[in-house]
C-alpha cells in the first residue's frame, strides 16, 4: 500500500498523537467487502482510525499470518482403554475432545485429560516401553540401583 509521503517505523505509519478506532467491520460487511477480495480467507477485520483532530482518517486491516496447533508442555497425547459398555465415560472422554484410533483399538487424550478421568490405570504402554522397562530391573523386579 503507498506510504502517501508520511514516514515509516518497521513497516508500520509514524503516527504522531492519537487516533482513535471509530468503526470495526469483519468481512463481508459493507465497507470491508473490496478488501475480504483482496485479503482473501486471511482477512480478520477492517478498522477506520481517525486522528485526534478528525483531520484525517486510515483504513487498517488485521489479517492471519501463521495459524498453528498449541501443544502444551508435558501435554502429550496418550492412549488409553475404554470398555464397550462404558457409555457414560465414552460421552465425558468425547467432551473433554478424546478419539477413538481404530488400528490400535484404544482411545486417545492429552495425559492430564485421562488422569483427571481418574484413568491412570487404563493407560496403555507401548510395547517398546515395557521393553526398557524390563532391561532396566532386576531379578526381583525392581530397577537396578548403579554403583
Amino acid at each position: 500500500m503507498p506510504s502517501h509521503g508520511k514516514k515509516t517505523t518497521r513497516g508500520t505509519p509514524a503516527l504522531r498523537g492519537w487516533w482513535r478506532v471509530t468503526k470495526t467491520m469483519h468481512p463481508g460487511e459493507r465497507g470491508a467487502v473490496r478488501l475480504m477480495h483482496a485479503y482473501g480467507d486471511r482477512l480478520v477485520c477492517v478498522r477506520y482510525r481517525t486522528s485526534g483532530s478528525g483531520e484525517e482518517r486510515l483504513t487498517t486491516v488485521e489479517l492471519i499470518v501463521e495459524r498453528a496447533v498449541i501443544r502444551k508442555r508435558g501435554d502429550q497425547v496418550i492412549a488409553f482403554k475404554i470398555r464397550d459398555h462404558e457409555h457414560q465415560l465414552r460421552r465425558e472422554a468425547l467432551r473433554r475432545g478424546a478419539w477413538f484410533d481404530a488400528k490400535s483399538g484404544l482411545w486417545q487424550l492429552a495425559r492430564h485429560e485421562v488422569l483427571r478421568l481418574g484413568l491412570r490405570h487404563r493407560i496403555a504402554v507401548a510395547p517398546d516401553q515395557l521393553l526398557r522397562d524390563e532391561v532396566g530391573r532386576g531379578r526381583n523386579g525392581l530397577l537396578g540401583v548403579a554403583k
